[in-house]
């Protein structure tokens, strides 16, 4: 069977606070303190077609379809154990789930939420959030914003305002930055 590991498709279900996940997916077993931080920032006048690119386990998915004006919310993970735990937390009928590269998708969205990754294996690497920030520049509507939580190290204000006419860094803490970005550039 050429040495691939089936053990983390057949973990147990963690719960916690209502929510499950399993071994191995990101922040297993407890919020993570950047996403919490991301979801007391989103406005409550968030409305129409959402986006959270790296949906991961669905926390700030949740979050987002708390406010009644959402219409729909596509959850795009590249993580299958993720998405799969992320279909048991988030069971409104509003949400659809894709399991795809959020670099590469391509949607028409009111706005975008994310908390992107910046590492694939040890060793962190900013491309990888600044290719997030691309795919959602490509992603939303001509209004459309951007709704961001990086970690305060991460240089993403360039990429970001090479991507959005308008860019705001919002009140985040020692730890992690926010930001608004709208009015996607098109060239």
């Amino acid at each position: 069977m050429l040495g691939l590991n089936l053990a983390p498709l057949r973990a147990a279900d963690q719960k916690f606070d209502g929510f499950v996940t399993r071994p191995g997916v990101f922040s297993a077993g407890a919020v993570d303190s950047a996403s919490a931080l991301l979801a007391g920032a989103l406005p409550g006048h968030l409305s129409g077609d959402i986006a959270d690119f790296g949906a991961g386990w669905g926390y700030l998915s949740s979050c987002i379809l708390s406010r009644e004006a959402v219409t729909k919310l596509d959850l795009v993970e590249a993580d299958f154990i993720s998405l799969d735990c992320a279909k048991k937390n988030v069971p409104d009928p509003r949400a659809a789930f894709f399991w795809a590269d959020a670099t590469a998708w391509n949607g028409s969205y009111d706005a975008v939420v994310m908390n992107p990754p910046f590492h694939t294996s040890r060793v962190g690497d900013p491309e990888l959030g600044r290719a997030f920030i691309a795919g959602a520049k490509r992603s939303l509507k001509t209004k459309g914003s951007l709704y961001l939580v990086a970690n305060r190290h991460l240089p993403y204000e360039t990429a970001l305002e090479q991507c959005f006419a308008k860019v705001m860094e919002l009140p985040g803490n020692g730890r992690f930055k926010l930001f608004h970005a709208s009015r996607p550039k098109r060239k």
